[in-house]
């Protein structure tokens, strides 16, 4: 048996450095290599509690089996088994008999990672859990692991092409079948896929062998502590690209200590006749402005996989089409095929239902067919989604004969299977940010020059509609990718629900079926990186063949995806130059439909950052806010129910080390001025849940603040806003809207209110009063109302004005007058939109300190109250839960959790509102989307000078 010899592989630093030669070298002191030997024990994490004890579990002994999917497609999920002792394969009998000695194998899960595989056989503790990381070995990642199954050739496919396919690894794989080398999968984001009809039993059980190679540079991960800080920000695993080479360790992820090797995506058998089809493209081409019909076309390929001439018919449908087409294929011949609205008119698809972000429409998908019928019937059918719609982009470049022009393209109508804009012939324009050059090759009748000559900001467009983009970064899904679809539709469906519609898949990391798959379903417009982080700090890969092998697999897997709205090859930085130009080019020929654009920042965008947490939240309005920024983030610290799932009872208060392990950085992220914030406003701490409370307060208006400082620019210069980030990795204190169990804190709150389509804002900077609408509809006889009340309810102020508002669009409405001398220390800012009939549009609230007092210690006096509330179960599955403040106190930061009959939280749960206040007298009626209603059999109540609960009747 041939094994991957690597001893001799491994890439040291310095054969690094002779490869990328003297620039290179010139270079190294600005350059990250991360940790060249562990940090001093001193500097270590420390925490009260002992690491949790791991039990090994018996083996299952469970057989495996190929799993029907449908159209001769069979899943291989089961009866996988995990070692990395290599007696284990060498020993009698051999590894490819079907059944052998299962000492020193574990039950491995695939798909999944090595980690996944042990932590779920008890060899190692939850990773997630309090210091419990710290406890498992990082030699994971430095050994080969080995995977065998086995299972029976599905009796009703005789007669047929077998193939073998591996839809992700990491890093690299040798397979066998039944003793049979098939051959090897390089890189974390790339398919094997392998003929295996010759090797294939029709009697008996095939023996499905694997080896993981590990990554040539896994790195040391900094350990963060409150002595340590942050750490590096990964190392030398970036040379290994493409992988998740965060997994080295960043500023919001430990050191995963396999770093996520393994079989991390399923395994597939599947069946067809001689001739196949490859990676189909879907291409929609709207004729904007008008939108009542699209020109549908399909790109594939099909394959003679026979040693004859075949004659094949290529049928491709989709509800309500369907066109055919016959070839004839020379053995072994490769042959293009296209339909067009030319071949049929059927593609000319009337009234389409178009494919649409988050509230700017449905995001409607189509399902299509792709057979493939040879000469003797035999058939392969494929079937996927794709959705009719139209990117275009607005944004400024130079060309041959003038410099700096705003103008408007869409890829779609200006394909030419080459790069059209040339990133490095870029120039700066002003204030750090930079402009391209057209190239020769754009061409230049497609394009509509604006005349807004000075913004030189990124504007995307989908169907004829400029999108305000707003969401977040996701660094990784989860840090053990962990990730079916029951794992992370609660996250995309808490993005729908936060008023977002973009996620940015930073580095590329969180890239697989399912993430594409739900970002179309949810309405998410995807900004797209590759492999590649922070030029000029972070290390470029050592192979950019393996690279561009990775990159050109990825863009023609997932090209049909129609939420996907920018490829960006690198976070922070332009590709380097052995990499940027193909890049580009398989883009524009594998593609086309797309914008490429060469860095997450400074190039038709804001340079990226803060990430830090700022005391006076005027700044993100006067100093922030404008243009389109990829980057910007705070502290997020969870609920106390999120922190007590994964801190111990005696590391959970004061904050520790093991608060800091979870990315409670002391160093450049301003934690102190965050939590000294919380102090001076409202008291010190004296408890987890007393921090809670306070903290609860400074997320929401934090996270509020960064939105609504970009949408007073809005359309002026002010196009697109991601956080840093929305979405954890793993149990974290930074940077998310919500919490790793899915749990909404103040952070998402803050979020989803100035993220609403219709919203009402002061502006903190100048108490201007300002309404945005990017809902669907024109807002018309509408009113304008600020009210100003004392804590006790006592009405001091009414403002009204008039307002019409068209969709898309920002309205300044009037200035609020706050004249401190009038004013109590501490006082409520109401601000609502109500129709002609004095229905409530939308409202936001402001508690504020006049400056002589400057903090809301006044809280601490109320004394504790309980709402008036019924809780009452709809037809429809929502939970209509309604609140009364009949007390003569205010009722603060009030959150509601759904609780089950052992009044556990119920999560995810998904509420209309949280985090506002009750003045006395007032009512509030919110609703609990229907998602398995029936286990929750109470709401929980709280806030900060609250709790209670209320039974739900049906």
């Amino acid at each position: 048996m041939k094994l991957f010899a690597i001893t001799n592989k491994r890439v040291a630093v310095l054969i690094v450095l002779l490869l990328f030669g003297k620039s290179y070298l010139f270079a190294q002191k600005q350059l990250n290599f991360g940790l060249t030997k562990k940090q001093p024990v001193e500097t270590l994490p420390k925490g009260k509690a002992p690491f949790q004890t791991a039990v090994e579990k018996p083996r299952s002994g469970k057989a495996g089996e190929a799993t029907a999917l449908g159209n001769a497609n069979y899943r291989l999920a089961s009866g996988w088994e995990l070692t990395d002792d290599l007696t284990n394969l060498l020993g009698s009998p051999s590894v490819f008999t079907e059944v052998i000695n299962s000492k020193g194998w574990y039950d491995a899960v695939v798909p999944g990672t090595v980690l996944t595989s042990l932590v779920a056989a008890g060899k190692f503790p939850d990773p997630y859990f309090g210091l419990n990381n710290m406890a498992i070995t990082d030699s994971l990642c430095r050994k080969e692991w080995w995977y065998r199954t086995t299972f029976e050739t599905p009796k009703n496919e005789n007669g047929k092409l077998a193939w073998l396919c591996f839809n992700g690894i990491n890093y690299k794989a040798r397979v066998w079948l039944n003793g049979h080398l098939l051959g090897d999968i390089k890189g974390a984001f790339t398919r094997g896929k392998f003929q295996v009809t010759d090797h294939l039993k029709t009697n008996g059980r095939n023996v499905l062998l694997v080896q993981i190679l590990p990554p040539h540079n896994p790195g040391i991960p900094d350990e963060q502590s409150a002595l340590s800080g942050m750490g590096k920000n990964g190392g030398v695993h970036t040379l290994d690209g493409p992988t998740f080479f965060a997994t080295e360790g960043w500023d919001w992820i430990p050191g995963i200590r396999d770093r996520n090797m393994g079989i991390w995506q399923d395994v597939q058998l599947s069946f067809t006749g001689s001739v196949t089809s490859s990676d189909p493209q879907v291409i929609t081409d709207l004729p904007l402005p008008n939108t009542t019909s699209a020109n549908v076309t399909l790109r594939t390929t099909v394959i003679n996989n026979s040693a004859t001439t075949q004659e094949a018919t290529i049928h491709f449908s989709f509800e309500g089409v369907a066109v055919s087409k016959k070839v004839k294929l020379a053995p072994g011949q490769t042959l293009p095929v296209v339909f067009t609205p030319a071949d049929a008119a059927q593609l000319n698809v009337k009234n389409p239902r178009l494919w649409w972000p988050n509230g700017y429409g449905l995001p409607n998908l189509y399902n299509a067919t792709i057979k493939v019928t040879d000469a003797k019937g035999l058939e392969e059918i494929k079937q996927f989604r794709f959705g009719i719609r139209e990117y275009a982009y607005e944004l400024m470049a130079d060309t041959e004969e003038k410099q700096a022009v705003r103008f408007a393209y869409s890829p779609t109508d200006s394909r030419t299977d080459k790069p059209i804009i040339d990133y490095t012939k870029r120039r700066a324009f002003k204030d750090k940010i930079f402009i391209p050059t057209l190239r020769k090759e754009f061409p230049s009748e497609k394009m509509q020059v604006l005349s807004d000559n000075d913004n030189p900001f990124l504007v995307i467009k989908v169907n004829g509609v400029a999108v305000y983009c707003k969401g977040g970064n996701w660094g990784i899904d989860d840090a053990m990718k962990k990730v079916s679809r029951e794992n992370l539709e609660p996250a995309f469906r808490l993005h729908r629900e936060a008023n977002f519609n973009m996620i940015r898949n930073w580095t590329g990391e969180s890239t697989e079926p399912v993430f594409f798959d739900l970002a179309d379903e949810y309405g998410m417009l995807v900004w797209n990186d590759f492999w590649l982080s922070t030029e000029g700090f972070n290390l470029n890969p050592s192979d950019d063949q393996l690279f561009l092998d990775n990159s050109l697999d990825m863009i023609k897997r997932y090209r049909n995806h129609p939420s996907i709205a920018i490829w960006c090859p690198r976070n922070e930085g332009y590709a380097p130059a052995g990499i940027e130009n193909d890049l580009a080019t398989q883009v524009a020929k594998e593609d086309g439909t797309r914008h490429y654009i060469g860095n997450s920042r400074e190039i038709n965008l804001r340079q990226s950052g803060p990430w830090h947490f700022f005391v006076n939240n005027k700044d993100y309005f006067s100093k922030q806010g404008d243009g389109f920024t990829t980057e910007i983030g705070t502290f997020s610290v969870p609920e106390a129910s999120t922190i007590r799932k994964f801190i111990a009872p005696e590391d959970q208060w004061p904050i520790n080390d093991v608060w800091h392990y979870h990315d409670l950085h002391t160093n450049n992220q301003n934690l102190e001025g965050y939590l000294h914030t919380a102090d001076s406003l409202y008291g010190v701490s004296n408890s987890l849940d007393d921090f809670n409370r306070k903290i609860q307060l400074i997320n929401y208006d934090s996270h509020r603040s960064i939105f609504e400082a970009w949408n007073n620019k809005l359309w002026n210069n002010s196009s697109g806003v991601l956080l840093w980030m929305s979405h954890p990795a793993w149990p974290s204190m930074i940077w998310q809207t919500y919490s790793w169990d899915f749990q909404t804190h103040g952070s998402f709150y803050g979020s989803k209110k100035g993220c609403e389509p219709l919203h009402i804002q002061l502006n903190l900077h100048n108490n201007q009063v300002i309404a945005v609408n990017t809902s669907l509809n024109n807002v018309k006889d509408a009113m304008a109302v600020m009210q100003v009340y004392t804590m006790d309810g006592k009405l001091l102020q009414n403002k009204t004005a008039p307002l019409a508002i068209q969709t898309n669009a920002k309205a300044d409405v009037f200035t609020a007058t706050l004249d401190e001398a009038s004013l109590p220390a501490n006082y409520l800012v109401r601000l609502s939109i109500t129709d002609k009939k004095g229905n409530v549009l939308a409202a936001n609230e402001y508690w504020k300190a006049n400056t002589a007092t400057g903090h809301f210690k006044a809280f601490n006096q109320l004394p504790v109250v309980t709402l008036s509330s019924k809780a009452t179960r709809l037809a429809n599955g929502q939970i209509k839960i309604e609140l009364e403040n009949k007390t003569k106190h205010p009722a603060v930061g009030i959150k509601l959790d759904a609780l089950d009959n052992a009044a556990q939280i119920v999560l995810p749960a998904y509420f209309s509102d949280g985090y506002f206040t009750l003045l006395p007298g007032e009512k509030k009626t919110i609703l609990l989307a229907p998602v398995d209603t029936k286990a929750i059999k109470e709401i929980k109540v709280a806030g900060y000078n609250l709790t209670g609960t209320v039974s739900i009747k049906n």
